[in-house]
């Protein structure tokens, strides 16, 4: 059962643009290795029976913690999104929420709250306090991303000389930056760690244009437009290419 708490108006609209492409975000986007749940899990240092997800997405990093026998609820704010998230996640002990950080409500506290490329849609105002008041004592905060850039300097040049000509000025992760300072300062937290998770993916063209077709700087484009950008990329690039799946983790313990 998808839970709809409320209306999304905090929402940046950027930020309610994935569902217009929701089946190909699970096809392209790349899933989340064994290491990295390993790695929480591990910093931990006791066991996690509940979390909090936060822009779940279509569940890339749901299922890998789910499937560890961790019960998630996955807020995610864009129902679209939450009904393929809904599908990909059947079996396992998960409960979507159509909500955003800041809707949410919670009667209990969490051993986790993590968030996978997502945490730069929350409020930097009340982010860090919510994330506290939402965690058990000792609870963890896991946040992490990747580039998902391509390892070839040259292809990279390419591809972001295309960049620079069709899409708008500005990355996503400026809506509401954050950083691993920032958390180190917010008061709740303690033991803040970052970590590098070293991993290159080999995928083929097609899919890694594919995967840029759903990111929200494509998204502001037109139908029109957003085809031709994707065209010139896939244009430019070798039938297979190395993907940099480097995970940046950021660790903090709930004191």
């Amino acid at each position: 059962m998808v839970t709809e708490q409320r209306e999304l108006s905090g929402q940046p609209v950027r930020g309610l643009l994935f569902g217009l492409v929701a089946e190909s975000y699970e096809r392209y986007r790349l899933d989340y290795s064994n290491n990295l749940v390993d790695t929480v899990l591990a910093y931990a240092g006791r066991p996690v029976h509940s979390a909090l997800e936060v822009g779940a997405g279509t569940g890339k990093a749901t299922r890998a913690f789910a499937s560890r026998g961790i019960e998630v609820i996955a807020l995610e704010p864009d129902a679209d999104m939450a009904r393929v998230l809904k599908k990909a996640t059947r079996g396992l002990p998960v409960r979507p929420v159509v909500a955003t950080l800041e809707q949410f409500r919670a009667d209990s506290r969490f051993d986790l709250v993590f968030a996978a490329a997502a945490w730069h849609w929350t409020s930097a105002a009340t982010r860090w306090k919510q994330a506290v008041e939402l965690l058990a004592p000792g609870g963890v905060l896991a946040l992490f991303g990747r580039p998902a850039e391509l390892k070839d300097p040259n292809l990279f040049a390419a591809v972001e000389e295309i960049e620079k000509r069709v899409l708008s000025a500005g990355d996503p992760a400026e809506i509401h930056p954050w950083s691993i300072e920032e958390m180190a300062a917010a008061d709740g937290f303690a033991d803040v760690e970052q970590r590098d998770l070293q991993s290159v993916a080999t995928t083929t063209a097609a899919d890694f244009v594919g995967r840029l077709s759903t990111v929200s700087a494509y998204l502001m484009l037109g139908p029109g437009e957003r085809a031709e950008a994707l065209r010139q990329v896939r244009a430019v690039l070798p039938d297979q290419v190395e993907i940099d799946n480097t995970l940046q983790l950021s660790l903090a313990r709930r004191v």
